[in-house]
């Protein structure tokens, strides 16, 4: 059995057929990037501003990247996304208005005011918080994934790292 496998291009609408995708779902994923760009544009205005306090990272570019992977994961499944990563966020669930809150330590962003801002999860939508060593994260869906593995769960771990790591 085969437990990863090289993705290639879609160029046409019947691939997109051919791969279980319809109009509705190319739209809603448009959707989610566009969601995500306006989320980030806004996020740096208001951090150039001074309303958010700390850092900002944007993955201006990486949207497209980001939503298709989030759209592609079923929702047992777990992910570690990373501060670039905000398309995954967008698509698992997350609210932009709990995105803010918790980029202004808010009580009502995903982790409660409790960490830095760019350290953005929500648990409940499969999502795990990242930690400072980006590269640290994909031990954590390693072993989501192993954990996976020894109960016979038909679930997926995502595990990302940027360019630094």
């Amino acid at each position: 059995m085969a437990i990863a496998r090289e993705a290639e291009p879609v160029g046409s609408l019947s691939e997109v057929k051919d791969v279980g995708l319809d109009r509705d779902d190319l739209l809603g994923m448009f959707r989610n990037m566009l969601i995500t760009r306006g989320v980030e544009e806004r996020g740096h205005i208001l951090y150039k501003q001074g309303k958010i306090p700390g850092s900002f990272y944007t993955g201006r570019g990486n949207e497209a990247a980001a939503v298709g992977i989030g759209t592609a994961m079923a929702p047992d499944d777990v992910g570690t996304p990373l501060h670039r990563d905000m398309g995954v966020h967008i698509v698992r669930g997350v609210e932009p208005w709990r995105i803010f809150a918790n980029y202004m330590g808010k009580a009502d962003g995903p982790t409660k005011g409790r960490d830095g801002n760019v350290h953005l999860a929500d648990s409940r939508l499969g999502l795990i918080a990242m930690v400072s060593h980006l590269p640290a994260m994909l031990p954590v869906a390693t072993g989501a994934a192993l954990a996976f593995r020894i109960r016979d769960e038909r679930r997926v771990a995502v595990g990302w790292f940027g360019e630094g790591a």
